[in-house]
């Protein structure tokens, strides 16, 4: 039995044509078109026994484009929506309870779902 506490749940992103929001923190330095980490396919929120939510972004090609924290799944859910918009595919898809690689089954799950993009 999964702790009810635990969420491992993973979401398509569509076409965002090529746009992204960027969000920078105080005090860095922007970061150049050519340093930015790869457009996200799918998205991997998890929250276990540590505090907060953690969501990762992954392409089809298994690069990784970046992950966030935040101080609950609901607000990464919200995070999510804010940076892709209408291109999120909800609804969110929880992770079978048999698969010990959640980052493995997100990509796989993506490559699967997204790899006739376009030809629909």
């Amino acid at each position: 039995m999964t702790d009810p506490t635990h969420i491992r749940e993973v979401v398509l992103i569509g076409s965002t044509g090529g746009h992204r929001k960027a969000t920078h923190t105080g005090g860095h330095q922007a970061i150049s078109d050519e340093k930015l980490l790869p457009i996200a396919d799918v998205l991997l929120l998890l929250v276990d026994d540590d505090p907060g939510a953690m969501l990762y972004r992954y392409t089809t090609e298994a690069a990784f484009g970046g992950d966030t924290w935040h101080p609950s799944a609901d607000e990464a859910r919200a995070q999510a929506a804010h940076e892709y918009g209408d291109a999120l595919l909800v609804p969110w898809l929880q992770v079978p309870n048999d698969i010990a690689d959640p980052h493995h089954f997100a990509i796989q799950y993506a490559l699967d779902r997204l790899k006739h993009r376009g030809r629909w």
